[in-house]
């Protein structure tokens, strides 16, 4: 049987990251970054992109997730940390399923028994003279989406900010401290493994969230940059490899952004058109009309490209249809 997988890259629209808090390096607060295409570039976590993904779930219906966020006393709790109940034949919570679990309890008491041998008797040995350790077991469940690091379009360049802490200035205490900032768009990639989703409406609300997510924090906390995508592109395939991951590059002479390499491999044929779902502002440019002209679906916005790919992945039939509702 063929393994459907959904793969996605994304692109933001231009705004001014920035770091209020966090991370420091002197008197400056810092922005992540790494190096991409030889260049000095800005990043974002995937776990603060999964965890937003998350929350969303929360937000959308609370009794859909183990873990919950309670930002108000910053704590989580989950409704069975331990996955006792966890059963792929019955009802499972949306974020057991899609971002999968691990519970290690069985290896910390596994270490707990070998210290209370040790404390009071030998433990039966082997004929090789070796102590018989308790077999421990681990509840896992591998994740069935995978989330790239948000990469900055374009380079950093060094952007900061003055800033003064404001209220009543005390002798001793710095008072004066520099922001890194940065101006740019942020794309990142996903990729979901729909045969391993258990109950195949969560890949209806993982795309939905993907569409509207609420705010993306890692280390921009303070600010509203919106992490909502302004062009998104789609391949809905039953190949092992994405070959869209990060597919817009940035266009230094126009001070834009480019998808020459996709096109170019759309022409290759390492990526057949009838895979691809594009939505969002690349419709209306030049290379979104080549990208129309060469048989790919292309889409004015990114909820109307939701709309599509969801219907296609419905097309698989059986359990898959209820993903198009």
């Amino acid at each position: 049987m063929a393994t459907h997988y959904l793969y996605g890259t994304i692109l933001t629209n231009e705004a001014i990251a920035a770091n209020n808090r966090g991370d420091n390096l002197g008197n400056t607060t810092t922005l992540q970054k790494v190096f991409h295409q030889d260049d000095l570039h800005t990043t974002v976590s995937a776990e603060a992109i999964r965890f937003a993904l998350r929350y969303r779930f929360q937000l959308e219906n609370p009794e859909s997730v183990n873990r919950k966020y309670y930002p108000d006393f910053g704590k989580l709790e989950y409704a069975d940390e331990k996955r006792k109940d966890w059963n792929p034949a019955g009802n499972v919570f949306i974020d057991d399923d899609l971002m999968g679990f691990m519970d290690a309890e069985a290896a910390a008491k596994e270490k707990e028994e070998d210290m209370e041998e040790e404390e009071t008797a030998e433990a039966p040995k082997t004929s090789k003279g070796k102590k018989e350790k308790p077999k421990g077991k681990t509840t896992k469940r591998q994740s069935p989406l995978a989330i790239g690091r948000a990469i900055s379009l374009r380079p950093y360049r060094g952007e900061l900010s003055f800033n003064c802490v404001s209220g009543e200035k005390k002798k001793g205490q710095l008072s004066l401290y520099n922001a890194e900032m940065h101006t740019t768009e942020y794309q990142y990639s996903f990729g979901l493994n729909l045969s391993d989703v258990v109950k195949k409406a969560h890949i209806a609300s993982f795309i939905d969230g993907i569409i509207d997510p609420p705010q993306v924090a890692g280390n921009h906390s303070r600010f509203a940059y919106d992490f909502s995508p302004a062009s998104i592109i789609f391949r809905c395939t039953n190949a092992h490899s994405s070959r869209i991951q990060n597919c817009f590059e940035h266009d230094v002479a126009n001070q834009t952004y480019t998808l020459k390499k996709l096109i170019l491999r759309v022409e290759a044929g390492d990526i057949p058109t009838d895979e691809l779902i594009i939505g969002g502002d690349i419709f209306n440019t030049k290379q979104g009309q080549q990208l129309k002209e060469m048989k790919v679906t292309i889409l004015p916005g990114v909820y109307a490209a939701a709309k599509e790919v969801r219907q296609r992945i419905a097309g698989f039939g059986g359990e898959y249809k209820i993903v198009g509702n």
